[in-house]
Order: structure tokens, then sequence, then C-alpha cells
């Protein structure tokens, strides 16, 4: 059994592998790195052919497209490692950070363990940094954790698997499900419930490039309607599991929505999607909205949801999202 199993889904990534996998480094005998290439038509192909014949001991596989739920499946099918650790092809990590979470891997007893990520444009340059070897991880407790993911703006600790490692016990028999928009945080959440110990890295070890015209960012009906519908499935979790506070809920479901609603007036404009999101938006009383007055973006935008702003005035959505 391999210490940890890398597992990146690759489509089309040509113009990223490269830098991906430079990024990422030497890989010991202890780490098993999985390439699942998801019926790419560009040079990515060549490039994975190209690294294998250097690095023999990588896994590859090649499946018909299918999206990166199913490209993540056929990787966790195959995986040996004690923890799995998701990278996506077009994103990029520390160049140290392959070393600081085997040190944690090899020195502390966990079931899932979270670091800090940084956004970054693509096209933007590696940040420069210097290596550093030191375990300074804290154990947290679910409660805690659940409190920085769903009450805050900036999304720390976010639904995606990829700034998080994962006991290969905790995850059992999951999958992610098929779904268009959102199979992340439908994945992750089940998972983050039944964690019994969580170690806390408040520091980047990897960078999430925004890729505009990646799949992610070509919203249309079918995405926006998963996409609700894991909100809602989420938001029945996390209210059953009595772990966080219904605030930290109300909050996080509440911009996800606001979120949806507003990507489909500015895209496909589904009369459907635009009635269930109202009638989720019903169980926000006043005076729950303006509790979050002191958020002065989201105050902006439930005002313009509650006054029916956008719908009227369209062109003023690109000031929103």
């Amino acid at each position: 059994m391999y210490q940890l199993s890398i597992i990146i889904p690759i489509y089309n990534g040509e113009a990223y592998l490269e830098r991906l996998l430079k990024s990422i480094g030497v890989i010991p005998p202890s780490v098993e790195l999985i390439l699942v290439d998801n019926g790419s038509t560009d040079g990515s192909v060549k490039i994975i052919q190209a690294y294998r014949a250097a690095h023999p001991h990588t896994k590859v596989v090649f499946e018909k497209q299918n999206g990166v739920a199913s490209a993540r499946n056929a990787g966790l099918a195959l995986a040996k490692g004690k923890y799995i650790w998701f990278i996506d092809a077009d994103d990029a990590v520390r160049s140290d950070a392959l070393l600081r979470i085997l040190q944690i891997v090899t020195t502390i007893d966990f079931d899932l363990f979270i670091f800090n990520y940084q956004p970054l444009e693509q096209g933007a340059p590696l940040p420069q940094t210097n290596a550093q070897i030191n375990v300074n991880s804290q154990k947290v407790g679910l409660p805690e954790i659940l409190h920085e993911m769903l009450g805050s703006s900036r999304d720390v600790v976010g639904g995606f698997p990829h700034n998080k490692v994962f006991a290969r016990d905790l995850i059992g028999s999951d999958i992610f499900p098929d779904c268009s928009f959102a199979e992340d945080l439908a994945f992750f959440v089940p998972i983050l419930l039944r964690s019994k110990h969580i170690y806390r890295l408040h520091e980047v070890l990897y960078y999430y490039y925004q890729n505009n015209d990646s799949t992610v960012h070509q919203v249309d009906t079918k995405k926006l309607t998963d996409y609700a519908e894991v909100v809602d499935q989420i938001e029945r979790q996390l209210r059953q599991s009595g772990l966080a506070s219904n605030r930290d809920i109300n909050e996080y479901v509440l911009r996800r929505r606001l979120s949806i609603f507003f990507q489909n007036l500015a895209g496909p404009k589904d009369p459907e999607i635009k009635k269930q999101i109202r009638q989720r938006m019903r169980q926000y009383s006043f005076k729950q909205l303006v509790a979050y007055r002191k958020d002065k973006k989201l105050m902006v935008k439930i005002m313009l949801y509650k006054l029916r702003i956008l719908e009227v005035l369209p062109f003023l959505l690109k000031y929103v999202y």
C-alpha cells in the first residue's frame, strides 16, 4: 500500500498539464500518481505518454469523455494509497506541497486534512515560495470546520477536493455523483460530516487557476438545475447533522441560491429555476436577511434580489458577477 495516491483527471489540459506536473516535482516511491485522461482531443495524451515513459510507475487510464466525476471515480477505483489527494490538471501546487503533505501523513493519524488554496488568474506565474517542512497543522473539531466553511464569504475551506487529503477508509465506497455541476460539493459534505480526526493547516499549498474557458464556467439549465438540487441536498444533510448553527447553514445556502438565481438571469433564463429558487428563498424572513448587513456585498445581492432590480435592468448583472 502507498502512503498517498494523487488522482489527476485530465481533459484537454495540453496548455496546463506540464506546469502542474512540474510543480508537483519528484514523486517518491511511497506516492502513487494516477493520471486519468477523459477523452482529450488535444495534445494531452502525448504529454501523459511522455511523462509515463520518464516515470514508469505512473498509472494511466484512458477513457471516453464522461466528465470529471467519472475520471475521478476511475482513479479512485485504482488507488492503493492510505490517503487520497485529488488535483485538477489546470491548477498547480506549491513547490514543497508534496513534502508538507507527506510529513503530515507520516506523523499524524487523521482522516481529513485541509489546507489553504490561492486563486490565481489563468496565465499568472506561480508565486515564489520558500520551502518549509515544519509540521504546524492543528487538530480541529467538526463544528469548528463547519463554521469556517459555512459562515465565511471567503470560502477558504471550500466544497471541492483539491485542498484536502482524505483517508481512503473515510471515503469508503463513496464516489463522485453523476451530475453536471457541484459534484464536488455533493461528494465532500457527507464525508466531512462523518470525519472524526480533522487537521487544519492555514497555509497555501494549492494554486487554483480560474479558467473562464473551462466547462465549470459554461453555465446552462442542466448545470444550474443540478447545482440547485445539490444545494437542497446539502442543506438537508447539514440540518439533520445538528453540527452547524442555523445561521451558518442559512448563510451558506443563501449565497449559493442567490448565485444560481443571478447566473440563471444572466444565462439560460429558465423559468423553472427562477421559480424553484424563489420558493426556497421564502424560508428566510426579512429579519434573517438583514442580519447579514455587516457583509455589504451580500446585502447588495439580497436587495437586488428582493427588489427584482436585475430582472428589470439585466445589464447590471455584470456588476454582480
